[in-house]
C-alpha cells in the first residue's frame, strides 16, 4: 500500500509542475509579439533539451544503482530531490525577474530571466524522475505474487494517473486566481505525501542480495550486453523508444495547441492532461478483461496503432469538446499498452536485472521523450501545429504496424523465448 502511495503521488508531482512550466512558458509570447507562436514554441524546445542532458546521465546508471542498493533509499533519494526542485521554483516564480535576453532561435527569439532560472532546475527534476522510474518498476514484482502482477501493475498505474489528472487540472484552474507560487505548493504536497509512504515503507526492495564481487562499470555493461542478447527484447526496447519519441512530440505542443489552436486558457490544458490521465488509468486496469495474455504482442501492434490514429484527430478539429475526446481515447490505449508492456518485461527478467532492463528502457525510451520534446518544438516552429500532429500521429501508427511484423517481438512478449540467466549477468 506504501508503495502505491509513493507511486501515485510521486508520479503525480512531476506531472503537475509540468503543467505549470510549460503553461508559463507558452503564455511569456502573447500576441503582442510578433512571430508568438515560433517564440513559444523554441521555449518548449529549450525545456526540453534542458531535461534531455540529466535524463539521459542518470538512465545509463540508475538501473545498475538499482541492481546495487537498496531501493527504498535510492526512491527516497529521488523524492527528495523533487522536493528540493520545486521549492526552487517556488523561490524562482516568487522572485520573478522578467528581464528579457537574447536567445538562439528564430529572429528577435528572446527569454524572460526567469525561465532561465527554472532552466537548471527543470534539469533536476528530470534527473530525480529518471532515477525513480526504474527502481519502482523493478521494485513492484517483490511485493507482489507473479499470478496477481498484471493487476497490481493496473491498479499502481491507475491510481498514479488518476492522482496524476486531478493535480494537473486543479493546476489549471489554481494558476489564473493563485499564480505560480502558490499553485506550486499542490505538486509541492504531493511528493511531501510520496516522502512519508517512502519514509514508513518496510517492505523489502533490494535489488542484490548480495554482490557480486564486480565493478559498477562491469554490472552496468552486462545489463546492457543481456538485453541486446535477447532480439525479443531489444525489439520491444526499441519498439518503445519509437513510440516514446512520437508521443513526447505531440504531448509537448499540448499548451500550444490549446493556445493557438483552440483559443483557450490554461483550465483547457489542465482539462486535456486529466482527460489524458484518467483515460490512462481506466485503460491501465480496463486491459485485464481483455485477456491479452493469450498474444501480447499483437495486442501491443494494434493499440500502438491505435494510439496514432487518435492523434490524427487533433490536427482536424478547433472543438475542445473533439480534442478531449481525442486525447481521453489516446490515454486509455496509452494505459493499456503500459500495463502490458511491465507486466512482459517483469515477468521474463529476474529481479537482479530488472533495474538494469529497465534502465536500458530509460535510456533507449524515457531519455528520448525530452529530446521528442525538443524536435517538436523546433518542428512546430519551421512546420507548423499541423504537420507535427500529422507527423507524430502517422509515424506511432506506422511503429505499431512494424511491431506486428516483428515475430521475435511477439515470441518474447508471449513468453516463448524464455529467458535464462547469463554468465556474468547476476
Amino acid at each position: 500500500m506504501r508503495l502505491l502511495v509513493a507511486s501515485a503521488f510521486g508520479y503525480a508531482a512531476p506531472a503537475s509542475a509540468a503543467v505549470l512550466v510549460s503553461w508559463m512558458s507558452v503564455s511569456a509570447y502573447g500576441p503582442s509579439i510578433v512571430h508568438h507562436a515560433a517564440d513559444a514554441a523554441w521555449a518548449l524546445a529549450l525545456l526540453g533539451i534542458a531535461s534531455t542532458i540529466p535524463t539521459l546521465a542518470i538512465a545509463f546508471v540508475s538501473g545498475t544503482l538499482a541492481d546495487r542498493m537498496d531501493r527504498r533509499s535510492l526512491l527516497r533519494t529521488s523524492n527528495g530531490l523533487g522536493i528540493v526542485s520545486l521549492l526552487l521554483l517556488v523561490a524562482i516564480f516568487w522572485a520573478f525577474p522578467t528581464r528579457r535576453f537574447a536567445a538562439p532561435g528564430p529572429a528577435g527569439f528572446f527569454v524572460p530571466e526567469w525561465f532561465l532560472w527554472v532552466l537548471p532546475v527543470w534539469a533536476l527534476l528530470a534527473a530525480a524522475a529518471a532515477l525513480t522510474r526504474p527502481t519502482l518498476n523493478s521494485a513492484v514484482p517483490q511485493v507482489v505474487a507473479s499470478d496477481v502482477l498484471s493487476h497490481a501493475n493496473g491498479v499502481i498505474l491507475s491510481a498514479s494517473l488518476l492522482v496524476s489528472g486531478v493535480g494537473t487540472l486543479s493546476v489549471g484552474i489554481l494558476l489564473a486566481p493563485l499564480g505560480p507560487v502558490l499553485t506550486l505548493f499542490l505538486p509541492l504536497a504531493f511528493f511531501e505525501t510520496a516522502a512519508v509512504a517512502l519514509f514508513t515503507l518496510e517492505s523489502d526492495v533490494t535489488g542484490a542480495r548480495k554482490s557480486s564481487g564486480r565493478s559498477f562499470a562491469s554490472d552496468m555493461v552486462a545489463g546492457l550486453r543481456y538485453v541486446g542478447s535477447r532480439t525479443g527484447l531489444l525489439e520491444i526496447t526499441l519498439a518503445s523508444l519509437g513510440v516514446n519519441f512520437f508521443v513526447a512530440v505531440a504531448w509537448v505542443e499540448l499548451p500550444l495547441y490549446v493556445h493557438n489552436w483552440l483559443v483557450q486558457g490554461a483550465f483547457v490544458l489542465g482539462a486535456l492532461t486529466f482527460v489524458s490521465s484518467l483515460g490512462m488509468a481506466i485503460g491501465a486496469s480496463a486491459v485485464n478483461t481483455i485477456r491479452y495474455e493469450r498474444a501480447p504482442g499483437g495486442y501491443l501492434a494494434l493499440f500502438v496503432v491505435l494510439i496514432g490514429l487518435s492523434l490524427l484527430i487533433l490536427p482536424f478539429t478547433h472543438s475542445p469538446y473533439v480534442a478531449v475526446l481525442a486525447v481521453g481515447v489516446f490515454g486509455l490505449l496509452l494505459g493499456m499498452v503500459t500495463t502490458i508492456y511491465l507486466v512482459v518485461i517483469q515477468r521474463s527478467v529476474p529481479n537482479e536485472l530488472l533495474g538494469r532492463v529497465f534502465a536500458a528502457d530509460e535510456v533507449g525510451s524515457f531519455a528520448l521523450v525530452p529530446l521528442g520534446q525538443s524536435v517538436g518544438g523546433a518542428i512546430t516552429a519551421l512546420r507548423g501545429l499541423a504537420f507535427a500532429y500529422w507527423s507524430t500521429g502517422g509515424g506511432i501508427a506506422v511503429m505499431g504496424a512494424v511491431m506486428g511484423g516483428l515475430r521475435d517481438l511477439r515470441d518474447f512478449a508471449a513468453g516463448r523465448d524464455r529467458i535464462a540467466r547469463m554468465p556474468g549477468t547476476g
